[in-house]
């Protein structure tokens, strides 16, 4: 799945859910991004992920931001 590009479509649709304000779906993929080997992905793939969790910090429900928060800490470890 990481290497076949799967994390990038996912951080594609976080994305896109995020502009049209689908919590449900964004809520889900965060939940699917916990889940994942992240720390196996390339640096290249890392980057699109971690720009569009961070900007997910300051999202409007509170435990989007708050799982938001929780990933990039256990990422930036």
């Amino acid at each position: 799945f990481l290497s076949k590009g799967g994390v990038l479509i996912l951080t594609t649709w976080v994305s896109q859910a995020a502009v049209e304000e689908q919590t449900s779906v964004i809520f889900l993929i965060l939940k699917v991004f916990c889940h994942l080997p992240l720390h196996k992905a390339s640096p290249e793939n890392m980057s699109p992920i971690l720009q569009s969790v961070n900007g997910l910090r300051f999202y409007r429900t509170s435990d989007i931001s708050n799982r938001a928060k929780g990933l990039l800490s256990r990422w930036t470890k």
